[in-house]
């Protein structure tokens, strides 16, 4: 900033170093902050102060932001909260985590490990409310089951994409501080196998960082709107001081298929993996 600034007005300054960030603003983004996305980082430059100048939103966040809203506003009905108890105590809090809508008659895929050994299932919605729902298919190895909440009155199914790609805009879609269906944005970082069969990959790694209880949530293509993957994990700073590490995985929507199409029906919670 010295470069472009040097020997200016104080009357003109404000001006200047309007227009220099205008132009540096995502240059710097990308140097100082390598391991975060534009995307990230610009929505917290949206308005900067410099005097009593007020720097205008950057065109691409607008449209950003503007995406995101549609999306929200078009898919969040089909992510629902998901709720377990385990045993038969009623004072046992429930654990939660997300679902999304994939079938009619209330069909939901979640993260295998949010009913895994639950005794009781609910799905929560802000239309149909609390409903009782009952495991059907799982597939533990890549931490998916279907579950279908018969009361359920939901949002529409959601419609699959293509796989993801290292680099693509995404969207991360769930339960939030367990009161409502939050929307995250990040980029798809990478994805790897775990369990190569056929060489494809397995896992969907991304920079969105999110609170607990989105496991089972939806991963949503930012230019299409289409499901992408679900959300099975999520990566936490050890260290309580330290920020949290931004990074939630995902299994490809193509297994969903794999588990709509295979036999073994888990129709009981209780019963062990299949």
């Amino acid at each position: 900033m010295t470069s472009d600034l040097h020997d200016v007005e104080p009357a003109s300054l404000a001006a200047r170093a309007r227009d220099w960030l205008q132009r540096h603003a995502a240059v710097w983004a990308a140097t100082a902050c390598p391991n975060l996305s534009r995307r990230a980082i610009l929505p917290n430059l949206l308005m900067v102060a410099v005097g009593s100048v007020a720097l205008p939103v950057d065109g691409a966040v607008a449209h950003d932001l503007e995406q995101a809203e549609r999306i929200y506003g078009a898919l969040a009905s089909s992510v629902v909260r998901i709720e377990t108890r385990y045993g038969a105590s009623i004072f046992a809090p429930p654990a939660v985590g997300s679902g999304v809508v994939i079938g009619a008659g209330g069909l939901l895929a979640t993260a295998d490990h949010v009913i895994d050994g639950a005794s009781e299932v609910w799905a929560v919605s802000a239309r149909a409310g609390k409903q009782r729902a009952e495991v059907t298919k799982r597939l533990p190895l890549q931490d998916l089951a279907l579950v279908r909440a018969a009361g359920l009155k939901s949002g529409s199914p959601l419609r699959t994409g293509a796989p993801a790609r290292p680099g693509q805009c995404v969207f991360a879609l769930g339960n939030v501080m367990n009161a409502t269906i939050g929307i995250f944005q990040g980029i798809v970082s990478a994805t790897y196998c775990v369990d190569c069969r056929g060489g494809a990959a397995d896992r969907i790694l991304t920079d969105i960082t999110t609170p607990p209880g989105l496991s089972g949530g939806a991963l949503i293509d930012c230019a299409t709107g289409s499901l992408v993957g679900i959300v099975t994990f999520g990566i936490v700073a050890l260290n309580s001081r330290a920020p949290p590490a931004g990074i939630v995985g995902a299994v490809p929507v193509s297994y969903l298929a794999q588990l709509l199409n295979q036999d073994v029906v888990c129709g009981n919670v209780r019963q062990p993996r299949c």
